[in-house]
């Protein structure tokens, strides 16, 4: 006997919801939860890895999220893979996962991004013009547009195999249950990258997992079995000797010992393949023997001026500990108290194992591995100096979003904060390298406003274009002569520079504007996915403004993701714990407004009146409302803001999803709403956070509007009267 696997044409709508018709087999509910877990996971998995290794990536960030996205719809349409596609699948692994991880030898780890109005890593040199000018920034621009849409495209065939595979099981079960399933599958991928995440694991082990996961799927193939192994065995010996933390690739370089010393005089801390600090011995019998070695004598310099403004100060709080230099500085001059705080766990494990002078192990020192946003908000003491290292995150704050780790430490409203935390004398001293740049004018202008009195400015130069930024009680202090006073030539562009804030905290970014790489390479990849969408869905039916509804259902969701990782990230800090936590509780809002669609019928105006008015409060509601609630009451209050429209924009997709004819196309057009949405939350650099409130009820209206037209179609189609009220 023959046993013939169900399709989603093999069932009717009837058919799917009557009881016992695929009860007898459990097979397609466990196949769809795997492939919901491995597409989320390795959705996950690659926006991370890629980011660190391919740096363009680490800073547009959300171009992987959107192909990623892009592929899973197109793949969930159709309700299946195709052969092709399935057989190719493992070799476009392979493609992806190799080129990440031979990123370095294959020069592709510092693309350029052909444009100046976004500061990164991997800019444009400073040049003089001429013929070679011309000639880089061809070469530039033309890497740029082969290898920022040359992944995009991998990106999108390897997640439209597993949407189709995902799609091929959804049409198997009836489309609650699939839903559930699906969201079930990828909370679980969600929770375990986390995991792997916390637990400090390398990438071998991401794709490991991930790979086993797919098995199921491909057993039968014993080629794609050897590719899976050899691109496991190749990620194994791809990065020696690295540590990898929740948010970086972080690798250590020791520098020669001078003769007669034991022990390396510096070892350089890099980050996702860029430079971030040194861990430096400066204790007096080094320098006593060996006072003009570099870079600790620079470093001496840099490390010594907070206390030539500040002698002897009592509380210190260091920003950025990192591995612990600025800590240590503090306890050479006396300090009777340290709080260190550094958002990353493993640089303060690092610092604790191989700092020369052991500042964390010091019983003056207390450490907080915080968010420092976070820590300024539970603070309860005053500090004599407050010290902000010269933190660069190099990284984004979530996949899903624009804004870097540590945007929001050098806004506005973080300065006010800081300067709260201040004594009556004290001082804030703030590195950064920022250079004499639009950065460090919007520096210079953003502590000005925030202590009503503009700073002292000093240029320390260095490989990092340091700069240093003095406030408070001490910042007229003429003490320094070491490093050029350069407070004039920012004071004078103080009134035209656009200040950082909570709702427009893009430092890195010039203007009010969509960086144009970012724009060429979005419009690169519209061009062409629009017509792979036309090839796949029919235009012109009454089909189509139901696939709108579930559309503009996909691009609000996806900004209200955007906007609940961002706002809530800003309200209890910036950190991987965070993030983690928000997205589960997204999926988890999902898993729960699904459930009471399965229980009861839920009226889609209602569904949308909760909404909108959620997300009006949202919008008009500030989460620092809830700054004096402690605890519990805080979570809960942001919490219950923050999810509500989630619940409601549940309610109204499972309600719709529920009698839904082809579930996997519903979902797959979902998901193609997602890319738009990613599209949109670019507008952010332009309107700041509050556009994403606003762009939300906008889509989710258009929504509500596509779900009344598709009511006035023939049978098939939905009502907005509540169950009963036909």
């Amino acid at each position: 006997m023959i046993e013939k696997e169900l399709t989603p044409t093999d069932f009717t709508i009837e058919q799917r919801t009557r009881p016992g018709i695929l009860s007898r087999s459990i097979r397609a509910p466990i196949m769809l939860f795997l492939a919901s877990f491995v597409a989320l996971y390795f959705e996950l998995v690659i926006i991370r890895y890629l980011s660190s290794e391919i740096r363009v990536f680490a800073y547009l960030k959300n171009l992987a999220l959107i192909a990623s996205f892009f592929g899973i719809g197109m793949g969930m349409i159709p309700g299946k893979t195709t052969a092709t596609l399935k057989r190719y699948f493992p070799f476009i692994a392979a493609a992806i996962f190799l080129t990440i991880a031979f990123a370095s030898p294959l020069g592709l780890t510092h693309v350029v991004i052909p444009s100046g109005d976004y500061l990164t890593f991997g800019d444009m040199p400073n040049l003089q013009n001429g013929p070679w000018l011309i000639v880089f920034v061809f070469l530039a621009s033309l890497e740029f547009l082969i290898v920022i849409p040359g992944m995009m495209y991998l990106l999108v065939a390897f997640f439209e195999a597993l949407g189709g595979i995902i799609g091929e099981y959804l049409g198997q079960i009836e489309p609650l249950g699939g839903y559930a399933i699906n969201l079930c599958g990828s909370l679980t991928g969600a929770l375990a990258f986390t995991f792997l995440s916390f637990l400090g694991l390398p990438p071998a082990v991401w794709v490991l997992v991930g790979l086993f996961a797919c098995l199921p799927f491909f057993f039968r193939d014993r080629r794609a079995v050897i590719i899976f192994l050899v691109i496991v065995v190749a990620l194994a010996f791809a990065h020696p000797h690295t540590y990898w933390s929740p948010y970086y690739r972080i690798a250590l370089k020791e520098l020669l010992p001078p003769p007669g010393w034991h022990r390396a005089p510096a070892m350089i801390v890099t980050v996702n393949h860029d430079y971030h600090q040194e861990i430096v011995d400066l204790s007096p019998e080094f320098l006593r023997r060996f006072p003009d070695v570099e870079p600790n004598r620079a470093a001496k310099l840099s490390y010594d001026l907070p206390y030539r403004i500040t002698p002897h100060p009592g509380r210190v709080l260091v920003v950025g500990a990192g591995t612990g230099n600025d800590v240590a500085a503090a306890l050479r001059h006396g300090a009777s108290q340290v709080d260190a705080v550094e958002i990353d766990p493993v640089i303060v494990r690092l610092g604790r194992e191989y700092h020369p002078e052991h500042p964390y192990e010091s019983p003056r020192v207390t450490v907080f591995v915080d968010d420092a946003r976070a820590f300024f908000r539970k603070a309860t003491q005053k500090y004599d100096l407050i010290v902000f290292g010269y933190l660069d995150s190099h990284t984004l704050l979530t996949s899903m979003s624009s804004v870097r780790l540590d945007n929001y430490v050098y806004t506005l409203e973080s300065f006010r904060e800081a300067r709260q935390l201040l004594t009556q004398h004290g001082t804030l001293v703030l590195g950064f390298s920022s250079g004499k740049s639009f950065l460090g004018d919007r520096m210079f202008a953003t502590l000005s406003e925030a202590f009503g009195s503009p700073p002292q400015a000093y240029f320390t130069g260095g490989a990092q274009n340091g700069v240093v930024y003095v406030e408070g009680a001490q910042s007229q202090s003429d003490l320094i002569t070491d490093f050029p006073d350069i407070s004039a030539e920012f004071q004078a562009h103080r009134n035209v520079t656009l200040l950082a804030t909570d709702h427009w905290p893009f430092l890195y970014l010039k203007s009010r504007t969509i960086p144009i790489s970012m724009i060429t390479v979005l419009v690169l990849f519209l061009y062409i996915a629009v017509g792979a969408v036309r090839r796949k869905v029919s235009l012109g039916s009454n089909r189509n403004f139901l696939d709108m509804h579930f559309f503009f259902l996909g691009a609000g969701f996806m900004l209200l993701e955007t906007k609940g990782v961002t706002e809530l990230s800003l309200f209890f800090g910036s950190t991987w714990v965070v993030n983690a936590v928000v997205i589960t509780a997204f999926l988890f809002m999902g898993l729960l407004a699904n459930g009471l669609a399965e229980l009861r019928s839920i009226s889609p105006r209602l569904a949308y009146c909760g909404l909108f008015v959620s997300l009006i409060v949202d919008i008009i509601v500030p989460y620092s409302t809830f700054g004096a609630l402690r605890g519990v009451e805080k979570v809960v209050a942001a919490g219950i803001l923050v999810g509500l429209p989630v619940f409601f924009s549940g309610l109204v997709f499972s309600r719709s999803f529920r009698d839904e004819t082809t579930p996997a196309r519903g979902l797959g057009i979902n998901m193609l709403g997602a890319v738009v949405g990613g599209v949109l939350e670019n507008l952010v650099m332009v309107g700041g956070t509050p556009i994403l409130g606003i762009l939300a009820i906008v889509l989710y209206g258009a929504s509500a509007a596509f779900l009344g037209i598709a009511s006035t179609a023939p049978k098939g189609h939905f009502s907005l009267a509540p169950e009963g009220g036909k």
